[in-house]
């Protein structure tokens, strides 16, 4: 499941009206949808994020944690769609692309129907396409040790440290912490597209990881994790294990990419607060 708008709006109204009807109420929905709703971002989340009682429900710290991202985001991309709808009225066609993470799958049924819009998984080929002004706005991964061009501006919206991800009958499963080193005789799972920083880290560490397994698609990299066949980095996994690394020494920053000069249409839309910095549960 990939969290959207629809969910943090969920969650806010849940959270305001102070039941489940009142809430399906205001969405529009059924009390049944919205109770199945709240089940499963509560499964995403990893904990329940109401009290249910018979006077009605109210927040769990947890829950209370995530009201307040989940307003702020909601409101930035409120004004995101807005900018966008003002930029895809004016006198110029936007061109948006970026790889298929949250940000980009969110956003794209809000915008207008005229708007250019394009999804790939390769960062390196969308950057690419930035600087060759075909494009004049992506959201997507900054590839480990990446190099701005000249004039592209950028923002970021997230940054994440990556966990490394195991089988649940992996030998270091059980630790609460993992030293990268540890991992040094593993197989590994990567991205063939762009850099993840995989490579990097591992040499930092005093070893070249053994990738066996290039696979773009995270569900399909987190059925090899849980078959044991491999480990690899995420921010986040279903059935897997994830354990936070020693130190960090991997992150994946989420950037909002434009090019310069920008005109003031394409200003409009990339001054947008939308640096809403993910924390991780680790």
């Amino acid at each position: 499941m990939e969290l959207g708008q629809g969910h943090l709006k969920t969650i806010i109204a849940v959270a305001e009206c102070g039941s489940i009807g009142r809430a399906a109420v205001r969405l529009g929905q059924s009390q049944a949808g919205v109770s199945g709703n709240v089940r499963r971002i509560e499964k995403y989340f990893g904990g329940e994020l109401f009290h249910r009682s018979a006077e009605g429900v109210r927040t769990t710290p947890l829950g209370d944690w995530v009201l307040v991202k989940a307003r702020a985001l909601a409101a930035d991309m409120d004004k995101l769609v807005s900018s966008a709808r003002s930029v895809a009225g004016g006198t110029e066609r936007l061109r948006i692309a970026g790889q298929p993470c949250s940000t980009m799958l969110a956003l794209i049924p809000l915008l207008p129907r005229d708007v250019e819009v394009r999804v790939d998984h390769s960062a390196d080929w969308l950057l690419q396409q930035l600087k060759a002004g075909l494009l004049d706005v992506c959201v997507t991964a900054e590839p480990a040790g990446f190099t701005k061009p000249d004039g592209v501006h950028s923002q970021v919206i997230t940054d994440e440290p990556c966990v490394v991800g195991l089988s649940r009958l992996h030998p270091l499963a059980a630790k609460p912490r993992i030293d990268l080193v540890e991992l040094s005789d593993a197989d590994w799972v990567d991205s063939p597209f762009g850099n993840s920083g995989l490579r990097l880290a591992c040499q930092q560490a005093g070893f070249e990881p053994r990738v066996r397994y290039w696979i773009a698609d995270p569900g399909a990299a987190h059925l090899v994790v849980r078959s044991g066949r491999a480990v690899g980095l995420f921010t986040r996994g279903d059935g897997i294990v994830l354990r936070p690394l020693e130190g960090n020494p991997v992150s994946r920053r989420t950037v909002l990419y434009w090019r310069a000069p920008a005109s003031s249409l394409i200003r409009r839309l990339t001054n947008v607060t939308v640096n809403n910095r993910t924390e991780s549960r680790f």
